[in-house]
């Protein structure tokens, strides 16, 4: 297949935006994976803080800072701040700002402890007050560290359609339960407040089945004008297009109440192939298994296949009105983790992060040509300074980009740095390019990924 790509470097086509964040902090297995150095590498902009620790959270979560819900809210000794105040420091630490899930982390196991609705959602609004100030105003020897983002709860409508309630990993009450909950909170942190943003719901899907739960919650928004700064949806998925669809959907809802103007943020998007090539032939007694299957997804996943679809996602995102996104999810320990191996080490899907830095810091994104065929393209920068991301997921490309806006005559260094099944980020230093001269050609395999830098010599 042959592409040609148009890049104007004196068209401004907006900002790039932070679309490469993360779920959860670099540290986990109690202190044994450090992966700050790698979060300050890809220099992720957000942490949105959900399952943190999982499956044994000690931080971050409601009952394990509040953990007698009998006790007196107002009382600073009935706070036990001491793991979230390392866990946050630690992610701050890395150059990231915080989106703050407040609630539970998800219960996969057959008995559930914290999933239940608050049996008085108004205490359970006040413990959220006290918890932003002690992070943002220094009570019970807090700090002052601005954090901006605060989500009511997460996925509350992750299995509403069973009837068996005891199986629902994250909010066990009814609909209702959950929207009055959400409109205590928010009206109530807002009061308390109103420069903090406080939005929710971080949908597990916005498909037929679950839109139900959706028009539920937008109209009780609407009807009772509740605070909805932004709005989190998650999507995982096969293919990038399914990602953007999943955002055009919470728009059009959105839109369609009057609430236009709410941030949409993607807080859990990840790649789960529908197929993919197995590692190695399955071992013994492992075929047809369910852990054979999730070697299979994961192994895909984590590699260059992964590489390219969180690329093309990024890219594709640009389209949509979501502007802040966090790749689920940083911990090593987590089995959606398709980032860090269980050592910490990086997989080749991390390295799309960090080709995407290269673009959101020069910040100006500039004008591409529309692009077809499952082949995605992302520039930034100026007419000295150029940095283009492309990626081809449905099939092998061959690839021309046609560059307008340089400086006419100068010589430009070429650095080309690819990842794709046999290369991990590796670093080609390419003929100079003069601008002017025919365009630049780029072969690349079906879910290759490349991050260009032109730079004026001289």
């Amino acid at each position: 297949m042959k592409v040609d790509i148009s890049i104007d470097a004196a068209c401004d086509a907006g900002v790039v935006r932070p679309l490469h964040g993360i779920d959860n902090g670099p540290v986990c297995f109690g202190a044994l994976i450090d992966s700050t150095h790698f979060y300050k590498v890809a220099g992720f902009p957000y942490i949105r803080l959900h399952d943190t620790n999982y499956p044994h959270p000690r931080e971050v979560d409601i009952p394990q800072i509040f953990r007698d819900f009998d006790a007196d809210e107002n009382d600073p000794a009935s706070y036990d701040f001491k793991a979230t105040d390392i866990y946050l420091q630690q992610c701050l630490d890395t150059g990231a700002k915080i989106i703050y899930r407040l609630g539970v982390s998800i219960e996969h196991t057959k008995y559930k402890l914290f999933v239940d609705p608050p049996k008085d959602p108004a205490k359970w609004a006040r413990i959220c007050c006290n918890i932003v100030r002690h992070y943002n105003e220094g009570w019970a020897n807090g700090f002052n560290w601005g954090i901006e983002y605060w989500e009511i709860w997460n996925e509350p409508d992750n299995q509403y359609f069973s009837e068996d309630r005891s199986r629902d990993p994250l909010w066990s009450g009814t609909p209702e339960q959950y929207y009055e909950l959400y409109a205590i909170t928010s009206q109530m942190m807002k009061k308390e407040f109103p420069d903090i943003k406080v939005g929710g719901y971080g949908t597990s899907r916005l498909n037929e089945k679950y839109m139900p739960y959706f028009r539920g919650f937008l109209e009780r928004v609407q009807r009772d004008k509740l605070p909805l700064d932004f709005f989190t949806w998650h999507r995982y998925a096969n293919h990038p297009e399914e990602v953007f669809e999943e955002g055009q959907v919470a728009e059009e809802g959105l839109d369609s109440i009057g609430y236009g103007d709410t941030q949409l943020i993607c807080d859990e998007w990840n790649y789960i192939p529908n197929s993919g090539v197995t590692p190695e032939p399955p071992r013994p007694f492992t075929e047809g298994t369910r852990s054979h299957g999730k070697r299979v997804a994961f192994s895909f996943s984590s590699g260059y296949g992964g590489t390219s679809f969180c690329a093309a996602t990024m890219i594709r995102l640009h389209d949509s009105r979501t502007t802040i996104a966090t790749h689920y999810d940083g911990h090593p320990t987590n089995y959606y983790c398709t980032m860090f191996d269980r050592y910490g080490y990086p997989e080749k899907q991390f390295y799309a992060f960090v080709k995407f830095r290269e673009l959101y810091e020069r910040q100006r994104r500039v004008a591409v040509s529309k692009t077809t065929d499952g082949v995605y393209a992302l520039a930034a920068g100026d007419g000295k300074s150029l940095a283009v991301l492309v990626t081809s997921f449905d099939s092998a490309a061959e690839i021309t980009l046609k560059f307008s806006g340089l400086q006419d005559g100068a010589k430009y260094r070429c650095r080309r740095y690819l990842t794709d099944i046999d290369h991990c980020h590796e670093l080609f230093e390419d003929p100079a390019y003069v601008a002017g001269s025919d365009g630049l050609r780029l072969e690349l395999k079906e879910k290759a990924t490349v991050l260009l830098l032109l730079d004026v010599e001289g």
